[in-house]
């Protein structure tokens, strides 16, 4: 029989709900401990998903020998030290994304997961949904010819609170670590590394970013325009236009969603058959443990270099709003 891989869960807010729901489709994992700072949210995180263990203190759900795996689901700020602690416990961890709030905390997780031979991944989801490999598959292919231009937005509007964890910067608030997340990852998992980037931000009253746009250059006369936004709502979707047609991911592009080709701009829209199942995050946890039982300690279709390349963006574009300010 396959391995079945006990999970254990740091932090039981709403992503993490979504994620143990995830689990919930695999046979080969179970949610197995959730930990939470107030007893009484983990007692019932537990009842509601099926925690077999719930934990009031971080360091005790560690300690647990029969927790394999940690996924890390707390605020921005806090994955570095939550992602280290549970190195440091000797587990597996899948840590929320954004991966750290600055390479070098980063780096350091890394050295740290090599050092003890532990799996570590950033929890950049959508790197493993069908509609976005799907896409990946079809540019690849030739399918709209030459892809030019990707356009990815991603805008909602929350009330504006300054201590809330979307805007304090203690909290690694901004729309870009947030949410922006989304479409950097996307440019640059589509068109490659950036030749050339342009980064222009708006900041709300905290310093942190409240609108963001990057334009990024890449090879073989081919950009990306990235917009991110707390701000306004946006439609959150992500065209790719070729020189033989137009792929577009519908809104929200960065869950499971329809994947829409047109093969020429005269020709209707059609919609490309996915095989979905789960809600999405059972996707990336399936990788976890993949590479787990291979032996590995990251992924090769979502490294640690990724993870560097895609936050070191994300770290220029949180600075250039605090210039801004």
């Amino acid at each position: 029989m396959a391995r079945i891989y006990r999970w254990g869960i740091i932090g039981a807010g709403n992503i993490a709900g979504a994620f143990a729901q995830g689990l919930s489709v695999l046979p080969n994992a179970e949610c197995y401990a959730i930990a939470s700072r107030d007893e009484e949210k983990a007692a019932s995180f537990a009842q509601k998903h099926g925690c077999k263990k719930y934990y009031a203190s971080y360091a005790e759900m560690l300690e647990d020998p029969k927790v394999d795996i940690v996924y890390v689901a707390t605020p921005n700020n806090l994955h570095y030290t939550h992602t280290m602690m549970a190195l440091e416990a000797g587990k597996h961890v899948l840590c929320e994304k954004p991966f750290a709030i600055t390479c070098e905390q980063a780096m350091a997780m890394m050295r740290t997961s090599r050092e003890n031979n532990l799996f570590l991944m950033e929890a950049l989801w959508s790197r493993f949904l069908p509609s976005v490999i799907e896409t990946k598959r079809l540019l690849d292919s030739g399918e709209i010819g030459n892809p030019l231009l990707l356009q990815a937005e991603f805008g909602i509007h929350p009330s504006y609170d300054p201590n809330s964890r979307l805007f304090d910067p203690k909290l690694g608030g901004g729309s870009i670590p947030d949410i922006g997340i989304y479409p950097i990852f996307l440019a640059l998992y589509l068109l490659g590394e950036p030749i050339s980037l342009d980064i222009e931000s708006v900041p709300a009253p905290t310093g942190v970013d409240m609108t963001t746009t990057i334009v990024m250059k890449h090879k073989e006369g081919r950009m990306s325009v990235l917009t991110s936004s707390f701000a306004f709502d946006l439609e959150s979707d992500a065209k790719i236009t070729g020189d033989a047609g137009r792929l577009r991911l519908a809104r929200m592009f960065h869950i499971p969603t329809k994947l829409m080709l047109r093969r020429n701009m005269d020709e209707a829209e059609v919609e490309i058959p996915l095989n979905l199942e789960g809600n999405g995050y059972n996707y990336e946890a399936q990788e976890v443990m993949r590479c787990i039982s291979e032996g590995k300690i990251e992924s090769d279709q979502w490294s640690h270099q990724n993870t560097l390349r895609l936050l070191s963006i994300v770290e220029q574009a949180a600075k250039g709003a605090f210039l801004n300010l």
